[in-house]
């Protein structure tokens, strides 16, 4: 890809800069929420033909360190030379549907104030201000007992909704990757802007892609801990795959697909020469049943989200050029630091795991609302969370064409992400802020003082950034994003952050404690604290300790077939 214009002319950059807080901002604010227009947090489509999915089961006997290793093991990505059992693939059916997205995008508990009638739904997968922006589409080639064609998940009813019956998996899958060996199952995930921006306003469009991020990570997991290895592309012609899927003039945008197939061992993918597409995208499904049901009276428009989204869409001619590329090899890995004290050396072990099962430990995650400021944690704990949750994934946005890995990508560092802890109470350190060496696995000290009235102060004056062990900003390198991706990069470094952050959540509470993700934060005094170079830029905050408990909420089951133990956490 040719070099393209400064930074500071790119459409998304100047987004990023319109929607930054800043004190001033947050102190004038008087914005008041519609509470009578919130945005249903349930798709539908009426008139679809309903496919019931069976009760899932507790199904793996995972723990969650080792569903991990199974997970990367299915990525390609080099492991941490830990032993572990890989799981046998789950039949390809209707059971193995029913728990992929049990342990990944359904509802996980309903939580009840008091002893009012106040309640509302909790998810496995994490969303800002819970209000799950994420919807959740299939494409069937092949399941037994399924008619090949697209489908939605209708979470409030752990059911599927079946939209057309054609060969749709085949022909999109053709069209993506120019390989005729298209996957049993597609995951479509789809981002509703509306349902975020009703609370969020301008600055929803970022969250949209945290969420897409969690969502990725939460999916990728469930299909691992099941023995399928997935396939994540990010890039294609959007308008062309709105129109395959039925979503074109709707408020749904997709935004990631997911090729499932049986079996965790990575295949040999042809390395070099062009992927063989059609000249033209064809249409796989002209006929799709059901009307999507209108999720508030009225939907306010946002013209920086709207501008920000079309700025980072692919017509069909940019995406076939950019196939045809690769990634400048003159990118370098650039630190964003120089050397301040004695690196802290991290380490990693699957064996350090709490008891049970990754299945009933996906459906207990929560997010911390308040933490006690109190709880320490062991160094060696640290070091599992973070190089866990930090190894990265394979994406054909990762520095390669079509979902063809480069192992020499991800090795050398091309991460778009950087993470700056801000450490309170981490036994054997000294509180401080220090840099994350992603690729050595070690902690840079940076700064050796008390962090936490600068972490509460920057998150937006909130006391969770202060109360837990550690607090983290994961900080975008957008020039070597931009140079990759041009303007679609703001997608991809937020689909990285999520990812992270969802890998933080369950690590965490694996070893006994509670996170929570922060996208409410001063942006540029953070940039400044932390004396970013130019193009580095905060994107997600997040922190991690020991939850208090609200004893007024009360967790109620999340579906009629549901297992309260595996709802319920006493919280």
């Amino acid at each position: 890809m040719k070099q393209r214009s400064t930074l500071t002319d790119a459409h998304f950059y100047k987004y990023h800069e319109l929607s930054k807080h800043t004190f001033d901002k947050l102190m004038a604010s008087n914005y008041q929420l519609d509470w009578q227009n919130q945005p249903n947090p349930f798709r539908s489509f009426a008139g679809s033909k309903l496919i019931l999915l069976p009760a899932p089961e507790d199904c793996f006997n995972l723990g969650y360190f080792e569903a991990l290793e199974a997970m990367l093991e299915g990525q390609g990505v080099s492991r941490s030379n830990q032993e572990i059992n890989l799981p046998k693939a789950q039949a390809n059916d209707l059971n193995f549907l029913s728990h992929l997205l049990f342990y990944s995008m359904a509802i996980s508990a309903w939580k009840q104030l008091g002893n009012t009638a106040h309640r509302w739904s909790l998810r496995v997968n994490p969303s800002s201000g819970d209000l799950h922006p994420t919807e959740t589409h299939l494409l069937i080639n092949s399941v037994t007992g399924m008619e090949p064609g697209a489908y939605h998940y209708d979470v409030l009813n752990h059911r599927l909704e079946q939209r057309c019956s054609s060969q749709i998996a085949h022909s999109v899958w053709q069209q993506l990757a120019g390989s005729e060996k298209s996957p049993c199952v597609i995951v479509c995930f789809t981002s509703i802007f509306w349902r975020e921006s009703w609370k969020y306003r301008d600055r929803a469009f970022r969250y949209c892609h945290h969420d897409l991020g969690h969502a990725m990570a939460a999916l990728m997991l469930s299909s691992a801990a099941l023995g399928w290895r997935a396939e994540v592309v990010g890039e294609f012609p959007d308008s062309q795959l709105a129109e395959s899927l039925g979503l074109a003039s709707t408020d749904e945008h997709p935004a990631l697909l997911i090729g499932l197939r049986p079996g965790l061992a990575v295949p040999a993918h042809a390395a070099d020469g062009l992927l063989d597409l059609p000249e033209s995208w064809q249409q796989p499904c002209n006929s799709f049943l059901g009307v999507p049901n209108q999720l508030s009276s009225k939907s306010l428009k946002y013209d920086s989200i709207d501008k920000v989204y079309a700025s980072t869409c692919l017509s069909i001619e940019q995406w076939q050029s950019r196939l045809r590329g690769a990634y400048p090899s003159g990118c370098q890995r650039i630190s964003t630091v120089s050397a301040r004290g004695a690196e802290q050396e991290l380490t990693y072990s699957s064996k350090l795991s709490g008891a049970g099962g990754v299945h009933r430990l996906v459906r207990k995650r929560r997010s911390a609302v308040d933490l006690d400021g109190k709880q320490e944690m062991r160094f060696d704990q640290l070091g599992n969370i973070l190089i866990s949750s930090t190894r990265g994934f394979r994406a054909d946005f990762q520095g390669t064409t079509g979902w063809r890995p480069s192992t020499a990508y991800l090795d050398s560092g091309h991460h778009l992400i950087h993470l700056y802890l801000y450490v309170h109470r981490v036994v054997g350190l000294k509180p401080g802020i220090y840099y994350l060496d992603r690729v050595g696995q070690v902690l840079v000290p940076l700064l050796l003082a008390d962090q936490r009235d600068a972490a509460k102060f920057y998150s937006c004056f909130q006391d969770i950034a202060a109360d837990g062990c550690f607090a983290i900003s994961m900080i975008a390198d957008f020039n070597l994003a931009y140079e990759l991706y041009g303007d679609r990069c703001y997608r991809y470094v937020h689909y990285e952050a999520g990812w992270i952050g969802q890998l933080l959540y369950l690590s965490a509470l694996d070893l006994g404690y509670e996170a929570t993700g922060i996208g409410c934060f001063i942006d540029d005094l953070i940039n400044q604290h932390l004396d970013l170079p130019n193009g580095y830029e905060v994107i997600y905050n997040f922190t991690v300790g020991r939850a208090v408990i609200d004893p007024r909420l009360t967790t109620l089951p999340s579906y009629e077939f549901s297992d309260p133990a595996l709802d319920s956490k006493g919280d």
